[in-house]
């Protein structure tokens, strides 16, 4: 991925923090539409493409309703035994 991708995903990152390894694949094609979207090289099919992928991240604000938020003060010490990776 080139330096500006890499700082999208980072920024992906932090805006959604339920994001975890199953959503690389995703994740990816979402950083680099949005570098191109930043250097106004994109056309309609790649902003509807964008658009379902940040969908499908629960990036959206109708979408982000259906996703479970971390929360870091009910976490439980087993977790780190029982939890899915990253």
């Amino acid at each position: 991925m080139t330096p500006e991708q890499c700082d999208a995903w980072e920024e992906f990152r932090g805006e959604l923090p339920w994001l975890n390894s199953s959503h690389r694949p995703l994740l990816r094609v979402a950083c680099i539409l949005r570098v191109r979207m930043d250097d106004a090289d994109v056309g309609v099919n790649q902003i509807q493409t964008y658009s379902a992928i940040l969908s499908k991240l629960g990036a959206t604000p109708v979408d982000e309703t259906k996703v479970s938020h971390p929360d870091e003060d009910d976490s439980d010490p087993a977790d780190r035994f029982f939890a899915r990776p990253n």
